[in-house]
């Protein structure tokens, strides 16, 4: 896809590689240094006057619903999340909307081969994509210090056009994090390595005896695989909603000019928290999805610039559009009270499903 992404829930982004290993350390208890993670199962409330606001522009606010076998889009199909800021003592929130306008069975009829991503056991993995077309509404900021009964034209509405890759779509990352809690069972990192250029034959060589040695196999690379593209695609779709960028920097910690300007390869790199990678309870889908928190380190020009995390469950329909993904969270290294908390409050399905 060779896209180049800014700042918005990033799991990997502007990559040479594409690391899907380990974090360093032991199990912290509590969660890790200085992050208080978000708790998917009591999400922060909409506050009165983007709720008041969101009634007048047709969002809706509750309910998802029951999932449907089968991963498939469906013109109208629609998933809305809450968008909450945190900077010191206050917050700011935003609603998205992200609906389906026409699925690729309904006509779009183009395909993206994909970028070709290669493992560090020899693999070479390619996904292929037809693309869907979809609509972004967004509606905010409103503040915490807003009155209930603040105007209407103090929380604009905007929105934009955009297209999803919707055979990743169905994919999701929730056997990603299967397989991390397999290998986290028997105390072991599902260290996987990958890139977007070969391997040399020495490093291949290592990668199939770490691989074997640890139990690693080719539909454990694909899952992982599978699910870094799948966040991947939730990021491209999310850079398409206007004013995403201003809103995503709020838990980063921007290196300073000086470590940019002297380390002259940039990078953008994710290290996945394995050994915090756990089952999550969510009040959004009860007992009726397995829900998943996959946490992650960011880095830029070596420097540690975010933690944070997504909230992901299997991609079934309605939350086929958005890939599985139910929730997202950056929070600043050094100013933990700083955050940027995304979660799914609703899912709808459009025209109903053929045979059903």
């Amino acid at each position: 896809m060779n896209r180049t992404h800014t700042i918005v829930f990033l799991l990997a982004g502007a990559l040479s590689v594409l690391p899907c290993g380990a974090a360093a350390g032991a199990p912290r208890e509590g969660g890790r240094r200085g992050e208080s993670a978000p708790d998917l199962a009591s999400p922060p409330a909409v506050l009165p006057a983007l709720r008041s606001a969101a009634l007048d522009h047709k969002f809706r606010l509750e309910g998802v619903d029951p999932f449907m076998t089968g991963r498939k889009l469906n013109a109208g199909d629609s998933v809305t999340a809450l968008i909450t800021t945190s900077k010191g003592a206050h917050f700011r929130q935003w609603l998205v909307e992200m609906k389906v306008v026409s699925p690729s069975s309904g006509g779009a009829g183009r395909v993206d081969t994909g970028e070709v991503i290669y493992t560090a056991t020899g693999d070479r993995v390619q996904f292929r994509s037809s693309l869907a077309q979809m609509r972004l509404r967004i509606l905010g900021p409103v503040s915490d210090t807003a009155g209930a009964d603040a105007g209407h034209e103090d929380c604009p509405e905007s929105s934009v056009s955009a297209s999803a890759h919707e055979d990743l779509l169905r994919i999701g990352a929730d056997g990603l994090c299967r397989v991390i809690l397999r290998f986290s069972k028997v105390g072991q990192s599902p260290s996987i390595g990958f890139s977007t250029a070969p391997f040399t034959p020495a490093e291949i060589a290592e990668g199939k005896q770490a691989a074997d040695a640890a139990g690693v196999t080719r539909d454990d690379e694909l899952a992982f695989a599978g699910g870094a593209e799948v966040l991947d695609e939730f990021i491209d779709d999310a850079e398409d909603i206007p004013g995403i960028l201003s809103i995503a920097t709020q838990g980063v910690d921007w290196p300073s000019v000086w470590t940019m300007l002297f380390k002259m390869n940039f990078t953008t790199r994710s290290v996945i928290d394995w050994r915090n990678t756990s089952p999550v309870e969510s009040s959004l889908l009860g007992s009726s999805a397995q829900v998943y928190r996959l946490p992650f380190d960011l880095y830029m020009f070596g420097s540690h610039i975010s933690r944070g995390g997504w909230f992901v469950t299997a991609p079934e329909s309605p939350l086929t559009a958005s890939g599985g993904v139910v929730g997202a969270w950056l929070q600043s290294v050094k100013h933990p009270e700083n955050r940027i908390f995304m979660s799914v409050i609703s899912a709808h399905r459009g025209m109903p499903l053929a045979g059903h």
